[in-house]
């Protein structure tokens, strides 16, 4: 019907162009990847490639206004004296439009690349801020704990067990990690959850060691485990991982959707593998920080995920402190204490 409309003059092309122009856009912003795929080939376009970061330098910046001005002033005061331009005045023109119209795409680069780049800057800044109170927090809390606990010590005690509290220490840091997502990024209390999966190195099963939301019912560990999870390349490289968009690690196989995952749709996920090496034993650990519903980052935004995976590295390896005492612990006064009936 618009088609033969648009032959029978009953429509101009403008406004079907416009309509058809609209249609699309509306079915871009409503499907979710197909508006992700559009925001990923305009920053590719538009900031992450070779031709922009030309554009963006420093040097093009400065000498091709340059070259422009000095053209102009060329063309505007010598044009009836000098016959290399009289001559050939449509040529001139020509370079000359070439020459504004390179200029205006310069800035325009320049102030896209402006607008990314602010924005990484400011998630970085505002979270390293964050960051940094909360390290200040967590180290007052444990000093204020050691002065008070050295004030009252005896010779007949065992200091390490005395004045060592990892299991009070790590719920401080895990309720403080939480407390900083909520506030940071304004994600509710249920759109987020910090748990330590733990390894049995006895009976060879997984186990939630700590968790933020007790009450949730979580995906058994073991399944987490399996080839396909963030977790498991986590412990097969030793390495930290942090995924932007959970969905995009799932389609490469790389992370596992939970049931509560797939309710949720979107969120980003970050995992850090802790391993302490004991006179008889082996303990492994799994630190996890997984929001639902929500994404910490632009998941195009390279700068902002590797600011957001530094952060969370930094403050597990707080974690992995912590761990590491609770294991040396556990070793010394459980795995070690004499077993009732043994023989010396």
């Amino acid at each position: 019907m618009v088609f033969k409309g648009l032959i029978n003059g009953e429509y101009d092309v403008y406004e079907v162009a416009s309509a058809i122009t609209l249609i699309v856009l509306v079915v871009i912003l409503g499907i979710a990847p197909l508006r992700r795929w559009v925001k990923k080939k305009c920053r590719v376009v538009l900031y992450d490639n070779r031709l922009a970061s030309l554009l963006r330098s420093s040097i093009v910046q400065l000498v091709l206004p340059s070259i422009s001005g000095v053209y102009y002033l060329c063309l505007d005061i010598w044009a009836d004296k000098w016959s290399w331009i009289k001559n050939y005045e449509s040529f001139h023109e020509t370079v000359f439009g070439w020459l504004v119209g390179i200029s205006f795409l310069v800035l325009l680069m320049r102030g896209i690349a402006d607008w990314y780049e602010a924005k990484s800057d400011k998630v970085y800044i505002a979270f390293m801020e964050r960051f940094s109170s909360l390290t200040s927090r967590l180290v007052k809390v444990k000093l204020d704990r050691f002065k008070e606990e050295s004030a009252v010590l005896k010779p007949n005690i065992d200091v390490f067990k005395r004045i060592t509290q990892p299991k009070s220490q790590i719920n401080l840091i895990l309720g403080e990690v939480e407390n900083l997502l909520l506030n940071h990024f304004g994600i509710k209390t249920k759109q987020v959850n910090i748990t330590i999966i733990r390894n049995d190195s006895q009976k060879g099963l997984w186990f939630y060691k700590y968790q933020t939301n007790k009450n949730w019912k979580h995906t058994k560990a073991s399944v987490l485990m399996g080839e396909q999870s963030a977790a498991r390349k986590c412990l097969d490289t030793g390495e930290p991982v942090f995924y932007a968009c959970k969905s995009e690690a799932a389609r490469n196989n790389e992370y596992f959707l939970s049931e509560r995952d797939k309710r949720n749709k979107i969120g980003s996920a970050y995992c850090y593998p802790v391993f302490v090496e004991n006179p008889d034993y082996k303990d492994v650990y799994l630190v996890s920080i997984v929001t639902y519903g929500v994404r910490l980052c632009d998941p195009l935004d390279s700068a902002q995920s590797e600011a957001i995976a530094e952060i969370f590295t930094d403050i597990c390896r707080r974690i992995d402190l912590e761990l590491t005492l609770e294991s040396i612990k556990e070793w010394r006064f459980d795995y070690t204490k004499p077993k009732v009936g043994a023989v010396s």
